[in-house]
This record gives structure tokens, C-alpha cells and sequence, in this order.
């Protein structure tokens, strides 16, 4: 991402810089000679950055509408501009990215040159307001997009100059690139562009905003890395109010400072959609609900194929081109010392960590692992283009074992790990297909610029790799996904639980607050553990008398006392825990008539992976194998 920090790229052949900065005053008669040689037009909404806006500025940044002209279009305008001027094109025009031009200050080389960046934009409004960030501000128009950016990762999503993508599947999400929605989205619903205009309006927008500690944690990280001071935030009476209450009703009843924010970066794994219910109570309710709701509208966008295997890999080209093959503690290792660039480097670094382990006290032998990374190396190493650079993560779905044919017409076929994790994919679908061609498999997730750095979703991992005989390539999507049809009776009833008596009751029962005074904090776990405990069942037995008569063999006496003592006080606990398993089963049966449409489209799947701007959960069946439910295997073997 281009941030308007710039470089200049005109140099001479010691390379000292052939162009200067531009006083403010020289800006306006500048842009007219643009205009002129280029007949276009450049009114100051168009000046990005600090260009004309500050005392001076190192270059020329200019907006493009790329349905006016390409940049192959405008280079070349440029290049026979220059070329009628009897000068070589190549000192004063370059395409790197975007276009460039060494342009002569007020049109007189006399003045000397500075640099002209066109920037093209497939959406005008969204571009120009993308990179006006610094306008009236302490802070760089880099260090706003950098705090939108940090808002958007809390919310699922990402910021960027193609606008407001999904996280998860790296796709623009609707009105993505209308500045106003995307200030709803990251602020609230009364939220407009002039929100979002600077470091400072956006800290203000802020300031009443329960959450906004969340929001800003990953900023505050940057900051400090940067140097930065962080705005002062100000903060009336109502929005100390809103914190307050958000503490005590959604949190419980701390001190007012500020605890360790759970992420996922802390807690990678994603939740059944059911279990909502229990980790989050009535907010996790209304979660699952919308989660579903904007799933069903877009399908294609949000839902992703739950694929699992062992190890999770990651391979790819470092900055110098040698091909890389590592896994994720490899690639995280200090000083990269665990990227492997040859067979041999990874068998050591696992030899490396079998002697650490028993240096530890821990047995353990990965020699078999290392002769798996030994046999695929040929195969993955063939994949990855020269010129490609950046690393993809996956998981290794089989491999030396290849899939078998089963009666019913599918392959079917354990991943790489424990946990009786079964896939049934049709022998005559083209994925089948693949399959039985192949020795190796893998379902590629994610492309990492470089190991630290944000991961991207993979759509398409054959569009940045390529064909290899063997190796079957695969990824979590699937295009040609149509929308999910809602059991509207269903959502209704769901919806009616988090509203009223019944919400009340549901909030009262799980308020962190309550339970640490009864000393059952784990209750909500219990709950969960007891519900999954009836697996296999309808789950109709999930009652608060059916849970009385679990917990008897399953907790000591002193904490069954008090559970059973705080549900008898007040009576309305016993209604919150009856509202929470009604909720989590019509939310388990709603999930799995949401399987069967999509196993329908696209049979053979553990599991799906809902990925929302509201959230991220999984629907994956209860029971080992995945496919309990006899309507999903029907569905699997069509």
C-alpha cells in the first residue's frame, strides 16, 4: 500500500536525486502545465497528501479516475510529449506502479523539477479520500489509515485503497468504497466521512464509544513502535457513563482500567456458531444471528470451506527468489532462521528441536516428519513461479496415504490428524477428479507478504501457483456458491429470545459479575461441556434438571452446592439457563439445515466457516467424522 511517503525515482548516475521539493505558491502554475501537455484535468480535490496544502511538499500527488485513461494510456501521452520536445522519455517518465513524471517547476525547467505521481483509482471518491488523511492534522495521512485500518481488523474487516474488504476472504464488501459507510461501520451508525477526515476527528468520534479501547489497541501498539504520542482522548460524562455501564453489564464489575482484550490472535479458534451462546450470552446470541443473516445474503462471499490437515505449511520465495519450506514455528522463529530454503535445513531445524525437547525432559522424534517435508519439497518447490515472492500457508490434507474410493461413489479420506475428521468428496466432481490424480493435497488459506506480515485470503491458489502432476491444489472458497435460504419461522423464534423477559433472564444468568460473587465463574463452560456431553442425541435433554443431575458426577460437592444455590436465587436463573439451551439448540438445528444446503452445492465438507463483518464461527458437526446427521451424508454422496 502506497502511503504518499514516496521515494523519488528519478536519479542521475551517482544517484543523487534529479528533482525538489515545491514551495506551495509554485503548485497551482505547476499543475496547469500538467494539464496542459496531458489534457486532463486536476481540480484540487484531485491534489492528494500534503500537495498544495502544506508550505511544501516533496512531490506532486495526483488523482486518477482509471476509466478516463489507463496508465499505459497516460505513459505514453507522456512519452510522445517528450519525445516531440526532443528529450529521452526515460529521464523524465517511468511507470513503476503508478506513473511518474519529472515535471519542470511553474513549466520552466529554468526552476528546477519535482516529481508528479499519478495515482489511479477505480473509484474516484473512495481514492481521493483515502489518501487526504493529513488534512488539518499533528498526524501523516499514513498514521490515519493506519488507525482505520486497526479499527477494521477488530470488526473482521480491513481498510485499504481498494476500500473495505473482509478480512477473511479479501473481497470488497458492499458499499466498501463509500466513505460515509465505511464510517458507520467503523464508528456507529450516526458516523459520516468528516469522521473519519484526520488521527484527530477520529479519537474524537471515539471518545463515547464503549468499545473504543478495543478498537484502538492495535494503533497504540503502532504508535509506540513509531515514536508517536497518542491524541489526548476527551471523554464528557456520558461516555465515562457508557464505559461504566458496558464494565458492569457486559463485563462485570471490575475496576474501571483497562484488561487484556481477548483477540484472536490470542485464541485462534473458532467458535461453533452455537456455543455463541454460552462464551457471550445475549451479545453472543445476537452474534450468531447476524452472523447467519449475512451469510445467507452473501454466500459466496462469506462462506468458506472448513478444511483441516496436518502440518500447516508454509512455502514460497524469499526477497532473493530461493524457494522456502517451513511451518508456522519455522517461519516464526527468530531472525527467520527458520524459513528452509533445502531439505536438508529442515531436517536439522527438527533435529533442533528434538534436542530441545529432551533437553527439557521431553522425548520426541520428528524424523518421519522430516522425511514427509523431504518428499514433498519437489513437488511444492515446482509450484511456486520465479518471479513469485511472498509465502502461502495451508494445511497438508494427505500424504504418503492417498484417498481411497468408497461404495457410494466418493473419495473418502482422513486429513493428516487425530480427531476422526473424515471428507467425502465425489469421485466424478472435478475436485474428485484432482484428488485421484494427485499424491499430495493441500488446502491453501492464506499469501503473507513476508512472515510477520498480515495474512490475505487465497480465492484462487492457482492463480498466483502453478500446475504441478501430483500435487492437488486447493482453497476455502467456492464462487459458485448461491445464497442460503433462512428458516424464517426459526429466526423469529431466535429472535424473540433476545428480547424481553427472556433476555433479561439470559443476561442476569451469565453476568461475569454475579457469577464471580457465587465463586461458579466456570459456569458457562460447564454448561457448554455439559450440552456437548449429549452428543449424538437431538439435545432436547438440555435442561437445567437434566444439567442438575450432570454436574452431581462432574464437579465437586462445595461448587454443586453453589451453582445449585445460585439457581434457586433468584428464580429467574433457572428461566436465563433454559432460554440459553433453547437458544444454543434451535441455533444448532438452524446450523445444521445450513449444512445440508450447502453440502447440496458443494458435498463432501467437514464443515463451514462463516466470516463476517459481524463475526467469525464455524458449523461443523458435533460428532467424529462429521457426518451424523444422516440428511448431510444423503447429501454428500448426490
Amino acid at each position: 500500500m502506497k502511503l504518499l511517503e514516496g521515494g523519488n525515482v528519478f536519479k542521475d548516475a551517482q544517484g543523487q536525486p534529479l528533482t525538489q521539493r515545491i514551495d506551495q505558491a509554485d503548485v497551482p502554475a505547476t499543475i496547469k502545465w500538467v494539464e496542459r501537455i496531458t489534457g486532463m484535468k486536476f481540480p484540487q480535490d484531485r491534489w492528494l497528501g500534503s500537495t498544495g496544502r502544506k508550505a511544501t511538499s516533496g512531490d506532486l500527488d495526483l488523482a486518477v479516475d482509471i476509466s478516463e485513461v489507463s496508465k499505459e494510456q497516460l505513459a505514453a501521452k507522456l512519452t510522445q510529449f517528450i519525445q516531440s520536445q526532443g528529450q529521452d522519455p526515460r529521464e523524465w517518465v517511468r511507470k513503476a506502479g503508478e506513473v511518474h513524471l519529472r515535471t519542470p517547476i511553474g513549466g520552466n525547467p529554468a526552476n528546477g523539477f519535482v516529481q508528479t505521481d499519478f495515482m489511479f483509482f477505480p473509484n474516484l471518491d473512495w481514492g481521493t479520500f483515502f489518501y487526504a488523511g493529513g488534512e488539518d492534522s499533528a498526524y501523516k495521512g499514513m498514521n490515519r489509515n493506519v488507525l482505520m485500518s486497526s479499527i477494521a481488523k477488530q470488526l473482521g474487516l480491513k481498510v485499504g485503497t481498494n476500500g473495505m474488504l473482509s478480512r477473511t476472504t479479501n473481497q470488497l464488501v458492499p458499499n466498501g468504497q463509500d466513505p460515509d459507510y465505511v464510517a458507520q461501520a467503523l464508528l456507529g451508525p450516526t458516523a459520516t466521512r468528516q469522521n473519519l477526515r484526520n488521527v484527530e476527528s477520529i479519537y474524537a468520534a471515539l471518545a463515547r464509544d464503549p468499545q473504543r479501547d478495543a478498537k484502538l489497541a492495535d494503533f497504540r501498539e503502532y504508535l509506540k513502535r513509531e515514536g508517536l504520542t497518542e491524541p489526548t482522548l476527551k471523554e464528557d460524562d456520558v461516555g465515562f457513563l457508557g464505559r461504566l455501564r458496558d464494565r458492569i453489564v457486559n463485563q462485570g464489575m471490575y475496576a474501571l482500567i483497562e484488561s487484556e482484550q481477548l483477540t484472536e490472535a490470542k485464541n485462534p479458534r473458532i467458535p461453533y456458531i452455537e456455543d455463541l451462546v454460552f462464551q457471550k450470552g445475549l451479545a453472543g446470541a445476537r452474534e450468531a444471528l447476524d452472523i447467519i443473516k449475512q451469510t445467507a445474503t452473501n454466500t459466496r462471499q462469506y462462506a468458506t470451506i472448513k478444511w483441516d490437515g496436518s502440518p500447516a505449511v508454509i512455502f514460497g520465495r524469499n526477497e532473493a527468489g530461493g524457494f522456502v519450506l517451513t511451518d508456522k514455528a519455522g517461519a516464526t522463529a527468530v531472525g527467520y532462521n527458520g524459513l528452509a530454503t533445502s531439505p536438508q535445513m529442515m531436517d536439522q531445524i527438527l533435529k533442533q528441536r528434538d534436542a530441545s525437547s529432551a533437553a527439557k525432559g521431553k522425548a520426541s522424534d520428528r524424523t518421519q516428519l522430516s522425511k514427509i517435508y523431504q518428499d514433498i519439497w519437489p513437488y511444492f518447490e515446482a509450484a511456486v513461479p520465479k518471479n513469485f515472492r511472498g509465502y502461502m500457508k495451508g494445511d497438508l490434507l494427505y500424504f504418503p496415504e492417498r484417498p481411497y474410493v468408497e461404495d457410494a461413489g466418493n473419495l473418502v479420506f482422513q486429513p493428516n490428524i487425530h480427531g476422526g475428521i473424515q471428507y467425502r468428496i465425489p469421485v466424478n466432481s472435478p475436485l474428485g477428479q484432482e484428488i485421484a490424480r494427485s499424491q499430495v493435497g493441500i488446502a491453501v488459506h492464506t499469501y503473507m507478504e513476508d512472515p510477520n506480515a498480515a495474512e490475505q485470503f487465497i480465492g484462487d491458489p492457482e492463480s498466483k501457483l502453478k500446475k504441478v502432476p501430483g500435487l492437488m491444489l486447493t482453497s476455502a472458497t467456492d464462487k459458485n456458491l448461491q445464497n442460503l435460504t433462512l428458516n424464517r419461522q426459526a429466526m423469529s423464534e431466535l429472535s424473540s429470545y433476545a428480547r424481553g423477559e427472556n433476555a433479561q433472564a439470559l443476561q442476569g444468568l451469565l453476568n461475569p459479575a454475579e457469577l464471580r460473587a457465587a465463586q461458579i465463574t466456570d459456569l458457562p463452560a460447564l454448561m457448554e461441556k455439559f450440552i456437548h456431553s449429549l452428543k449424538g442425541t437431538d439435545y432436547s435433554g438440555a435442561t437445567p434438571q437434566a444439567f442438575g443431575q450432570w454436574l452431581q458426577t462432574n464437579v465437586n460437592p462445595r461448587k454443586y452446592n453453589n451453582i445449585v444455590e445460585y439457581l434457586q436465587s433468584p428464580r429467574s436463573n433457572i428461566l436465563g439457563m433454559s432460554v440459553a439451551f433453547a437458544i444454543w439448540n434451535q441455533l444448532h438445528a438452524l446450523k445444521q439445515d445450513l449444512q445440508r444446503q450447502l453440502d447440496v452445492q458443494r458435498p463432501g465438507q467437514e464443515g463451514w466457516v462463516f466470516s463476517t463483518p459481524a463475526g467469525r464461527a464455524k458449523l461443523v458437526s458435533r460428532t467424529a467424522g462429521g457426518f451424523a446427521d444422516p440428511a448431510r451424508k444423503a447429501a454428500a454422496t448426490k
